[in-house]
């Protein structure tokens, strides 16, 4: 092995520990290194991120508790299907189509003020679910439609809307949109909402063939042997298995917005780490200047390329604890960028002492 080539790896290695061999590899090692190592510096603080917004699926706001909404979807869609004769699906447009005894329904029927079902509880006198239609199919509708639900509060031990602001409740609930779905849980004898679900949609959802039912595809359960699990509200098998087949309904529909969200993550984290590298690279050659300083022949560039080399510890030691702690990821990296640079400008480029 040549001896310079020893001198590259020594020196590239070495920087994740050694500020010494970080100048040494930023004025005399190559240029393809250190941009390699920028990257790197760059990148892996935001693996922690990436890993975390895959992980999160449309019903992750369910993972610590159900809140009772395993009981409250199962008794709703029992009752569409054998009473009201419900029929729904999806259309290659991938839009809601919902039926009732063949008829479609039209969603401009129903909104904030009138539910499309609900789910009372007989011992309280109080809804503790309801599902609306919307038939919003933008943001900014969707937004709009929503405020208004949140807006409808109930008189406590009743199903009477109420306009007080003491002894009052607001029930959870779902909003059925004709491209979309949401789901909002809300605190039992108040009006605040305590878990909420992502605006998800049905683009990745295929259309249902015709004569099927959606909903039996939400119904249909079957034990671990492959057997139909009989339907039963009094058995928590069935219920529990319509509860997992919900949930990966809001999963799938929360596959768009996972994507977008991703690549938002990585953009907006890329663009903050990027310019925090240049920002220190930029104060380190301030740093330099001065007549007493032995280093104050430093330009821009070189200090870029030493912090280019000083930044693949910090962005190493985030991506580790960041595993740990993904809540924190840009603190770490901030702190622990901010120590490797005061580090290397209070030994190796501090100004000589008179």
């Amino acid at each position: 092995m040549r001896e310079r080539t020893k001198e590259t790896i020594k020196d590239g290695f070495g920087s994740l520990i050694s500020n010494a061999a970080a100048l040494r590899g930023a004025k005399n090692g190559p240029l393809w290194l250190t941009i390699i190592m920028f990257v790197l510096a760059v990148l892996l603080p935001i693996i922690p991120l990436l890993v975390t917004s895959l992980r999160t699926n449309g019903s992750s706001f369910l993972n610590t508790y159900s809140y009772g909404l395993e009981r409250y979807v199962t008794s709703i869609a029992i009752d569409l299907k054998n009473n009201k004769l419900a029929e729904f699906s999806i259309s290659e447009d991938h839009l809601l189509t919902v039926k009732e005894n063949g008829a479609e329904i039209d969603f401009t029927n129903y909104g904030s003020k009138q539910p499309y079902a609900t789910y009372k509880n007989e011992s309280t006198n109080q809804y503790d679910f309801i599902v609306y239609l919307s038939d919003a199919t933008t943001v900014s509708g969707k937004k709009a439609f929503n405020n208004f639900v949140k807006a409808d509060n109930y008189e406590l031990g009743s199903v009477t809307v109420s306009t007080a602001t003491e002894n009052i409740y607001h029930p959870s609930y779902m909003i059925l949109f004709k491209n979309g779905i949401y789901v909002a849980i809300c605190t039992s004898n108040g009006t605040k909402v305590i878990q909420e679900s992502f605006s998800g949609d049905f683009k990745t959802i295929a259309a249902t063939p015709a004569g099927e039912n959606a909903l039996d595809k939400l119904l249909v359960v079957n034990d671990k042997d492959g057997n139909a699990v009989a339907q039963s509200l009094y058995s928590s098998d069935y219920i529990n298995g319509v509860y997992k087949n919900f949930k990966k309904f809001l999963n799938k529909t929360y596959d768009t917005l996972k994507v977008q969200n991703t690549w938002s993550t990585i953009g907006i984290y890329a663009g903050i780490f990027f310019g925090l590298n240049i920002v220190m690279g930029f104060l380190m050659w301030v740093l330099t200047r001065g007549k007493n300083n032995p280093n104050n022949y430093f330009t821009p560039w070189l200090t870029m390329k030493v912090q280019a080399r000083l930044g693949v510890a910090p962005g190493i030691i985030t991506a580790i604890a960041g595993i740990f702690l993904s809540n924190m990821v840009p603190v770490i990296y901030i702190m622990t960028i901010g120590l490797r640079v005061m580090w290397i400008s209070m030994k190796e480029l501090r100004p000589m002492q008179a």
